[in-house]
């Protein structure tokens, strides 16, 4: 009998390993792709409902209550004020003490996701302009979106990314609407 020996050539083993790479490639890219868009989708829940939530603190309370957001360095922050004078939550107040803290200090916590604007060639919806050309939190004048205590609220809007996907949140003044838009890519898709 002949002893026959079975194996593999060199070319085999090349293919076999070139095609792993593919997989392992295209398995990371999709996995990295799937936790960038839960991060931002986690993260626009939260920052819609602390918005849904403060409006309704503020009709509760009775008072003017508003969310404070601050940037240090890469990292925003938010707290949310009550107004104690009667004259609306004002940073000058913040400042004396008079308008008071009602949370701790907040950041999100679902990274890559983050306050901020994407450095890509993205239109903002707002105002035709470059998105990366704009302040990432703008309400009014400020930094600050105020609700009344008949649930009204100063309108501007809130830009979340995780460096390539965007969204913006909108806050409508009268009747303080919050609204997300959603770059996919090429347009803006506007949810409620």
């Amino acid at each position: 009998m002949r002893n026959q020996q079975r194996g593999h050539s060199l070319v085999e083993l090349l293919t076999v390993l070139a095609i792993a790479g593919i997989m392992i490639t295209t398995i990371t890219r999709a996995v990295d792709y799937a936790r960038r868009t839960a991060a931002l989708v986690a993260s626009t829940s939260e920052m819609r409902a602390l918005f849904q939530s403060t409006r309704a603190i503020a009709i509760a309370h009775r008072r003017n209550v508003a969310i404070r957001f601050r940037q240090d360095g890469d990292t925003w922050t938010w707290r949310v004020y009550e107004d104690r004078n009667k004259d609306g939550v004002r940073n000058d107040d913040i400042a004396r003490g008079i308008d008071v803290p009602i949370s701790p200090t907040r950041t999100l916590p679902y990274l890559p996701a983050r306050v901020g604007v994407p450095s890509d060639k993205i239109i903002d919806p707002m105002n035709g302009q470059p998105l990366a050309s704009r302040l990432p939190v703008r309400f009014g004048t400020s930094q600050l979106c105020a609700f009344s205590r008949e649930g009204e609220a100063t309108n501007g809007s809130l830009v979340l990314t995780d460096g390539r996907n965007v969204r913006i949140i909108s806050v409508g003044g009268h009747s303080a609407l919050i609204s997300v838009m959603r770059w996919d890519g090429s347009r803006w898709i506007t949810t409620s």
